[in-house]
């Protein structure tokens, strides 16, 4: 194999690999803001406006009510770490072909 088809094969390699790797990652994207999200139940609103007609001192985290539902599995867990190694290795890689053509570029 020529030079030139060995660059393609690789590239490809690296292109396919960091696609299927932001894919991934992205995946969880959505169960990840359903852990973050908080919500107020109307009894919370209630004591909320009880404290605060009566002077109390009141702090947001006092009244809300987490709703954290954890979605991982063995799965996600692995694919989210196999994801960011890919990732990683994709980085290094992309780094140190632009650092071969900069060299020529240089040269």
């Amino acid at each position: 194999m020529n030079k030139k088809k060995i660059f393609k094969v690789v590239f490809i390699i690296l292109f396919v690999a960091f696609i299927i790797s932001y894919a991934i990652e992205k995946t969880g994207y959505y169960e990840y803001n359903l852990q973050n999200k908080m919500i107020m139940t109307t009894e919370a609103m209630e004591k909320f406006e009880k404290d605060v007609s009566e002077g109390k001192d009141v702090r947001r985290e006092d009244y809300l009510v987490s709703t954290d539902k954890d979605y991982s599995s063995i799965l996600t867990k692995g694919t989210n770490k196999v994801s960011m190694k890919v990732n990683n290795m994709l980085k290094k890689g992309i780094e140190g072909v632009f650092k071969v053509l900069s060299s020529f570029v240089e040269n």
